[in-house]
């Protein structure tokens, strides 16, 4: 392979003959040109990948193996979305969509009102980290530019949020959706207890509170917890890690805001990746490619930094998604058996609306001393009508993509461009735009050869700030709680 001490005459791939730098599925264009390898190189890598087992490890995956080893589960978020008898967990899970949707068609129709025959108007999202992050994507991306059901995220444990929010909002005509796994997240049980006040101070009591709140939990405890009737619990599986919860209730807040056939649609495009993810060879599987150019970056071009640059407001909400989808999976150096793993694993991952960041950050990434490598990605079909915006916006999109790769060939940074074009911001493109960086996520997890299921980290931090919160000394408290081999 390329000799990694000689950083001024690496190549890009398209420089090489023969190897195919442009492959399309599922509504994406992957152009992988602008990688920083030769074509031998990129033949080795996919040769790599074959040994360390990634199609098989995806396959086990998505038949319901125990994959995340250290909690002993399944990860079966692909279950979610699927529409064939045959995959795992398939009846509880129609079982459940069917419920959840014919709730979320009640709401948008006015046959589930307010307890005093209000239509929602409203709706909150109390919940954070995949509770919150997953669904605001969506949101985002989908969302019309005059809602009749208007969406809100509470996430934060913090008062400003919260009182922005519910200044926003009539109690009478709102419905919250307190969403969490365990239903024991302590920023979301102390939200949840302040909007619950809010209702209460509404006038909204007993009985009536439940045509007001509803939880989407694993904990089959969360409505007695809440106070609510049972059939207003919608079900969350411990074999479905937070990060990749939103294709089920978690992603009520969508269904009832968007709409059940916008969902559906978003949940098959989702479906139509994972059967990309599992039938295409390694050479032409846009997850695997993505898994196999962020392997050789990090791994063999210590390129540590990964930064996802969308030029399309409507994909502005994907980057901190993916942030965490990345992050907490891949944050980790130990193998599950507990060896510590040699060299780099997962990339920090950041980003920006791309066209402001040509006006904030993107000095840095041109001429600063690091080395990145980099996502942009635009669409073919702008979501307005203002045709000079989006000529104008696709210019400096396409520009700086050729800008961001050149640099000063003495100088040791540099940065590595995949393109990724999407031919509309649709319900089913989203969809499959989500889960080819699921799927990139956890064949990365094999290529490092890390559980990309668990979270050891942020389970710690949550230990510690409850001990915080009853007065114990924090510096104290983690050296209780950690111990180092």
């Amino acid at each position: 392979m390329t000799d990694k001490t000689n950083w001024t005459l690496l190549p890009f791939l398209r420089d090489s003959q023969g190897v195919p730098t442009t492959i399309t599925a599922c509504g994406l264009r992957l152009d992988i040109a602008r990688q920083r390898l030769t074509g031998e190189d990129f033949n080795r890598l996919v040769e790599h990948c074959r040994a360390r087992g990634v199609a098989e490890a995806h396959q086990r995956m998505v038949s319901g193996d125990i994959v995340n080893v250290s909690e002993k589960r399944a990860a079966l978020h692909t279950s979610l979305r699927a529409w064939t008898p045959t995959v795992p967990k398939y009846d509880e899970v129609v079982h459940e969509r069917k419920r959840m949707l014919e709730f979320a068609t009640q709401v948008r129709e006015g046959v589930w009102l307010g307890c005093r025959g209000d239509r929602i108007t409203d709706v909150i999202n109390i919940g954070i980290g995949g509770s919150e992050m997953g669904p605001h994507a969506v949101y985002h991306a989908l969302r019309p530019s005059n809602p009749s059901i208007r969406l809100h995220f509470l996430s934060t444990v913090d008062g400003v949020l919260l009182e922005r929010i519910l200044d926003a909002c009539n109690p009478r005509s709102t419905l919250v959706v307190v969403s969490s796994k365990s239903f024991g997240t302590r920023e979301t049980l102390v939200n949840a207890a302040a909007v619950d006040q809010w209702l209460l101070d509404a006038g909204i009591v007993g009985a009536d509170r439940a045509r007001h709140m509803v939880v989407v939990s694993a904990n089959a405890e969360a409505a007695n917890q809440m106070c609510v009737p049972e059939e207003n619990l919608f079900k969350f599986w411990d074999w479905v890690g937070g990060r990749f919860s939103v294709w089920g209730a978690v992603g009520l807040p969508l269904a009832i805001a968007l709409g059940t056939d916008v969902f559906i649609e978003f949940l098959q495009g989702a479906a139509e990746m994972d059967r990309h993810s599992l039938t295409a060879p390694l050479e032409k599987n846009l997850p695997a490619l993505l898994a196999m150019l962020a392997f050789w970056n990090a791994s063999r071009l210590d390129i540590g930094s990964h930064c996802v640059l969308p030029y399309d407001e409507r994909l502005r909400v994907i980057v901190p998604w993916l942030q965490q989808l990345e992050m907490e999976s891949l944050g980790k150096n130990h193998t599950p058996d507990g060896r510590r793993i040699p060299g780099h694993t997962g990339q920090a991952v950041w980003g920006s609306n791309g066209n402001e960041a040509q006006h904030s950050f993107y000095q840095w990434l041109r001429e600063g001393t690091g080395r990145s490598s980099i996502d942009l990605i635009w669409t073919e079909m702008p979501g307005h009508r203002y045709a000079e915006h989006y000529r104008v916006l696709l210019a400096n999109a396409r520009a700086q993509a050729e800008a961001l790769i050149m640099r000063d060939p003495d100088n040791p940074c540099f940065n590595a461009v995949t393109a990724i074009v999407v031919d509309a911001v649709t319900p089913r493109r989203v969809g499959a735009l989500m889960a080819m960086y699921e799927h990139k996520t956890t064949m990365l997890g094999t290529l490092f050869s890390i559980n990309p299921f668990d979270q050891p980290g942020v389970e710690l931090g949550k230990r510690l700030s409850r001990r915080a919160e009853r007065g114990d000394d924090p510096k104290t408290a983690v050296a209780e709680e950690v111990m180092f081999k």
